[in-house]
């Protein structure tokens, strides 16, 4: 979290009711504010909030647009805001919500991922948060008022950017899930009971709009995680029907843990799902990072791909050439980052991790396969059943790394030949390669 000015660093330290530097480990920036679409058309001033909210806010696809919008509304209208913040909860794997913060010297908000853990921090525990979670139907405190006792951080952190008054208010979305907005005023004399009114009187639609924003959110997020990004996009755009597949040309990643059978069957599970998850999130983030897309998980095993079409590259040769060097350089930094595993490991008295990776370069088919009620998007054909032979053969070679005679002919580097040999079900031994760097 950066900004060019002291004012800027403190509103980072107030991304969350109560937050302060201390829990920026628990922060993620998704958006730090100041886009070019900022200067789009305000909503007209003579349209009432409500209103706008059940009409023209339609067209928002993100709660911090959303929170842009509607401020500016509100100051047309000449409500004096200082700061508004708009905490939403969420259903996802590492986060437990979306911190969007707007103020009226930084008008486009930022965005900020609340990871899981942050509501065990006293940051937290001693914001209004949990008080508006547990049922209280609003909060205000009057900052301009010297017997207002000031009972949670951010009440001094707002009176010394000039603010006299702070209203807490819940956002309830129709399955009960409590969510948040605070509304601050520097104002001499704070807000006025009209003013509070129509704050109260906008949460419904409010709620509604920020509902169906989140949930459409929530739906491509845990498509991504669970499918892929590439894949959730598919399956997103109506790309679901069984059978429905494409031909595509990719480099195939296929990879699997090494003596996996006599680790499982002396480690204790939560032992085992430990070193698994250690194991994938170094392989995840080497795949990720160099534009592959994950398909899934076998047990200790993890298919990806690395397309060669939809680039911006036209030549073919050189789409192929691209899609090779990436997944190779994700192989490179797959070593890297589970040699650091391991010397973590170590240094816990605990086993270490081998693995084998498979690399090829074909067409395979990308879709929906499966029964009525449940279908996979995966990829299948040659390509990806000769990714999974090689990967046997990084055992009985003693190597990380094998890539096909295809994908050594494409990769633009010199791979080492590692000879001829009989794989299951083919009818002809198959040469492979491996990096010198990686022997």
């Amino acid at each position: 979290m950066t900004s060019s000015d002291p004012r800027g660093d403190r509103t980072a330290a107030m991304l969350l009711p109560g937050s302060n530097p201390a829990i920026a480990s628990h922060l993620r920036i998704l958006h730090d504010g100041g886009a070019e679409d900022a200067a789009d058309a305000r909503p007209d001033p003579t349209v009432p909030p409500t209103d706008w909210l059940l009409t023209a806010a339609s067209r928002h696809t993100s709660t911090r647009t959303l929170i842009r919008d509607l401020t500016a509304l509100l100051c047309d209208r000449g409500m004096p805001l200082l700061r508004v913040t708009c905490f939403v909860r969420t259903l996802h794997p590492q986060a437990s919500g979306t911190s969007v913060v707007w103020m009226r010297d930084r008008p486009d908000p930022r965005a900020v991922r609340v990871l899981r853990g942050m509501e065990d921090t006293p940051a937290f525990q001693a914001s209004p948060l949990p008080l508006i979670f547990q049922g209280a139907a609003a909060i205000r405190r009057r900052l301009d008022v010297p017997e207002q006792t000031l009972d949670f951080p951010v009440l001094a952190d707002l009176r010394e950017l000039g603010a006299t008054d702070y209203v807490a208010m819940p956002l309830a979305f129709s399955d009960g899930m409590i969510n948040f907005i605070t509304w601050s005023t520097d104002r001499p004399g704070g807000f006025s009971t009209e003013e509070l009114t129509v704050l109260w009187e906008l949460l419904p639609a409010l709620s509604l709009r920020v509902e169906v924003i989140e949930r459409r959110e929530l739906t491509a997020q845990l498509l991504e995680v669970y499918l892929g990004r590439q894949t959730g996009r598919r399956v997103l755009a109506g790309a679901i029907a069984r059978g429905e597949t494409a031909s595509i040309r990719a480099a195939v990643w296929y990879s699997d843990i090494k003596d996996f059978t006599v680790l499982s069957d002396r480690l204790p599970r939560q032992e085992l799902i430990d070193l698994l998850n250690g194991y994938f999130e170094a392989s995840v983030q080497a795949v990720e990072e160099r534009g592959g897309e994950i398909l899934k998980f076998l047990g200790d095993g993890m298919l990806a791909i690395f397309p060669a079409e939809g680039s911006d590259i036209l030549d073919r040769a050189s789409a192929d050439r691209e899609a090779c060097h990436h997944a190779m350089a994700a192989a490179r930094d797959t070593v890297k980052l589970v040699r650091a595993l391991n010397q973590r490991r170590l240094r816990q008295d605990k086993p270490t991790v081998d693995f084998g990776i498979a690399l090829h370069l074909g067409e395979v088919g990308y879709g929906n396969i499966g029964g009525l009620e449940r279908l996979d998007f995966t990829v299948i054909g040659p390509a990806v059943n000769l990714a999974s032979r090689i990967e046997r053969l990084t055992r009985s070679l003693g190597v990380r790394v094998l890539a096909s005679a295809d994908f050594a002919e494409t990769a633009g580097e010199t791979l080492t030949p590692m000879g001829r040999h009989p794989v299951k079900g083919l009818p002809h031994p198959v040469e492979v390669f491996a990096p010198s760097d990686l022997l």
